[in-house]
């Protein structure tokens, strides 16, 4: 949200925190199922029907993407230590706090009124990197 504030210059309504949460990745989990229940023979013109090892090989180049943050999920979960709460409190913890754009200098002036090239740039320009 404060990335997206930085970029459009006004916070989102709070629904869209809820949306980006909640209803999207329940949409689109809802559309692969859907996909998954309804799934026929894959076919060129209804003449053709690709063989059983192309599709393997598509479903696994679809499932690479899609599974990476899951597979990643439980592997540092089953790797943390302490109670189940404990390791998913650990782990869903922010590292930065809210944005790292906070820690910057009390003295520097807004976005807006900096010129390119001024000294004033450098922490900004650094934090950009990050």
């Amino acid at each position: 949200m404060d990335d997206v504030a930085r970029m459009i210059g006004y916070r989102p309504f709070p629904w869209m925190k809820w949306c980006w949460s909640f209803m999207t990745p329940c949409v689109c989990m809802g559309i692969f199922l859907f996909h998954l229940v309804n799934y026929k023979q894959l076919s060129y013109n209804n003449t053709y029907l690709y063989p059983w090892w192309g599709e393997v090989i598509g479903w696994c180049l679809a499932l690479s993407s899609m599974l990476c943050i899951p597979i990643s999920l439980f592997y540092k979960l089953f790797r943390a230590k302490g109670t189940f709460r404990e390791r998913w409190a650990h782990l869903t913890t922010p590292v930065w706090g809210p944005h790292h754009l906070e820690y910057m200098a009390p003295d520097i002036k807004s976005l807006s009124s900096l010129t390119p090239g001024s000294d004033d740039n450098k922490v900004i320009i650094f934090e950009s990197v990050m």
